[in-house]
């Protein structure tokens, strides 16, 4: 992975629009790692959830983002990193608007650099801001 490679899919995401089931937080970092060449961590899926409600439902299924997140990566062979790089799919604490209250919620992201992620927002697309980080983890180990 080079960071020509990272700058070049960030690029082509641009010009994508959100929709969740196809262009989501979680199909960002999956999508990046396929280009790593690893699996796909979504496969089960893409397509499979269309709106909020529905994403939800699945993440609660699953134990929330953070235990699918593990599960799915450790499934593809990727292991978790206490200091983020560049390249690598992690979970930031994001503001998300909830009637007129802001709340940070883990959000699935591709980090930039250790200060800086990158997320994918309903309201403004691809956005990059330096979010505090959760939890990293690295296509270079797998």
């Amino acid at each position: 992975m080079s960071a020509d490679a990272l700058s070049h899919y960030l690029g082509e995401v641009a010009g994508r629009r959100f929709a969740f089931g196809s262009m989501d937080c979680c199909i960002l970092m999956a999508d990046w790692l396929l280009r790593c060449g690893l699996p796909d961590a979504m496969a089960d899926r893409r397509g499979v959830y269309a709106t909020y409600r529905e994403y939800r439902a699945l993440m609660r299924r699953e134990g929330g983002i953070v235990a699918s997140c593990r599960r799915r990566f450790a499934a593809i062979g990727l292991q978790s990193r206490p200091w983020p790089m560049r390249g690598d799919v992690c979970l930031v604490s994001a503001p998300l608007a909830v009637g007129r209250r802001l709340v940070f919620v883990p959000t699935g992201a591709i980090c930039l650099s250790p200060e800086m992620s990158v997320v994918i927002t309903p309201d403004a697309g691809l956005v990059g801001s330096p979010m505090k980080i959760l939890h990293a983890w690295s296509p270079a180990h797998a």
